[in-house]
């Protein structure tokens, strides 16, 4: 298990993480490292995030569900969910339910922290028979 976490090592592991706002980003991408994940893709555009899942293999995915300008992660993460990669929702919204009811991934709402994000980890991974289901308590 990952520093106690409840999951499993995650040190071989890739996370996609698709966050439109730079600093909001930068901290997720911390959190992330420090669950355990061995690698992080830090992404500010759907266009890049769509670039490295074509081109490399993605284990998780933390996708913001709202990217500015009408545009939102919902047709990626289906494409994403199809492929059997875990996956769990960001957003600055508490209606998000609403948005991603066609899935059975966590949703965190924003401003998260370290608890919510790995609580939201260890849903997704667990769902996909990933995760360790031994220590959830952290």
């Amino acid at each position: 298990m990952t520093k106690g976490t409840g999951l499993a090592d995650l040190s071989t592991k890739t996370v996609l993480y698709l966050e439109d706002e730079i600093l909001i980003g930068l901290d997720g991408e911390l959190i992330l490292k420090d669950i355990g994940f061995g690698k992080t893709l830090l992404c500010h555009t759907l266009e890049t995030a769509q670039a490295h899942a074509d081109n490399r293999q993605i284990d998780f995915a933390l996708l913001d569900i709202n990217l500015g300008d009408g545009r939102t992660s919902l047709a990626f993460a289906r494409d994403l969910h199809d492929q059997g990669i875990p996956i769990a929702f960001a957003s600055g919204y508490n209606r998000s339910e609403d948005l991603t009811c066609d899935f059975s991934a966590p949703v965190v709402v924003k401003p998260f922290s370290h608890a919510t994000i790995r609580s939201a980890v260890m849903r997704a991974l667990l769902e996909q028979g990933e995760g360790d289901a031994e220590g959830q308590e952290g």
